[in-house]
């Protein structure tokens, strides 16, 4: 148990460790941490939000809940699964995989992380982050919120510390089937519950979940029907019809747009559609081949499409989202 005072303007950080009272000086924590409260005394008395949670994860393999043994998630069936040195938990069973390394490789995943975090997708991030604050705040519970197809974590990551920033309580998980992204993500905040697993077979309890993000990802109306309360909301993103026009002119000889067709998702109704749209400037070859990386026309680009762009040193495009909000 944690507890964070400040008793004539010092802060101390009290930890009961062993039956006994250790205090340290912590003048920093009001910048790292998460506090809050106050009582008529004039002495400030703060609560650490914490927002790490294991206790929604099911076992792969027996579905029974999993119990966090520290180094080790384990159910009562004694399947047990490490959590790695980064924090995540692997959940993806052998038989599961489409491949022996499915989902983003090693260098798929640092170029889409290193792309992400210079900001070109900024706008996107500030409208996922809004629109998750505006509607958790109204909550007086702790919702529990899934990154399904997290990727890197980009994303998770500026959803949490937004919500932390808002002094909003929320459990927050991240699942994609890249080992490699999910340990960069787990890299990212570890106050967010990282796993490699399957949109499939989500390792989750059924109807806990109040919101799902699913940005640019495989969907799963089944599953995500599942594991949501029955009040629960899916966001959805999508490229809108111009995301990216510029570079596919450069990649093709007849450049297409968009169908803003969205996911296939039976069990929801659609409350919302978003757009936001922008333009960026791409200034190196390592941006412009990054983003390539992390796009579907990596795989389907015709070699001399794939030369065009390797002699541009700069390239300006359009981005264009559109976000889907769905109530179940």
């Amino acid at each position: 148990m944690y507890i964070y005072v400040i008793i004539d303007t010092s802060l101390y950080y009290v930890k009961y460790l062993r039956g006994r009272i250790v205090r340290h000086n912590l003048p920093g924590l009001l910048e790292s941490h998460l506090l809050m409260g106050y009582n008529q005394l004039g002495i400030y008395v703060y609560k650490v939000i914490l927002m790490k949670s294991t206790k929604h994860l099911i076992c792969p393999v027996c579905h029974k809940p999993l119990l966090d043994k520290g180094k080790s998630l384990t159910c009562e069936n004694s399947h047990s699964f490490d959590v790695a040195g980064k924090g995540y938990v692997n959940l993806l069973l052998s038989q599961d995989k489409n491949s022996k390394d499915p989902g983003d490789n090693k260098d798929m995943a640092k170029a889409r992380k290193r792309f992400l975090d210079k900001g070109y997708y900024k706008p996107l991030a500030d409208g996922l982050c809004d629109l998750f604050s505006q509607s958790i705040k109204s909550r007086d519970d702790n919702p529990v919120l899934l990154d399904a197809g997290c990727g890197d974590g980009y994303y998770t990551d500026r959803i949490g510390k937004s919500l932390q920033k808002a002094f909003i309580n929320c459990s927050i998980y991240g699942i994609d089937i890249s080992k490699e992204a999910i340990r960069l993500a787990a890299g990212r905040n570890k106050e967010i519950s990282f796993v490699v697993a399957s949109i499939f077979k989500i390792p989750l309890m059924t109807e806990k979940i109040d919101y799902i993000l699913n940005a640019f990802a495989p969907s799963n109306d089944s599953e995500f029907s599942r594991v949501l309360k029955k009040d629960g909301f899916l966001v959805t993103v999508i490229p809108g019809r111009r995301h990216l026009y510029e570079l596919k002119s450069v990649l093709y000889e007849k450049p297409y747009e968009n169908d803003e067709k969205g996911p296939a998702l039976p069990s929801f109704k659609l409350e919302d559609r978003i757009r936001i749209n922008g333009f960026i400037e791409l200034d190196s070859r390592e941006d412009i081949a990054d983003l390539l990386a992390m796009t579907p026309y990596y795989w389907r680009t015709p070699r001399e499409g794939i030369e065009r762009l390797n002699r541009l040193n700069k390239l300006g495009t359009e981005i264009d989202f559109i976000i889907g909000v769905y109530k179940k």
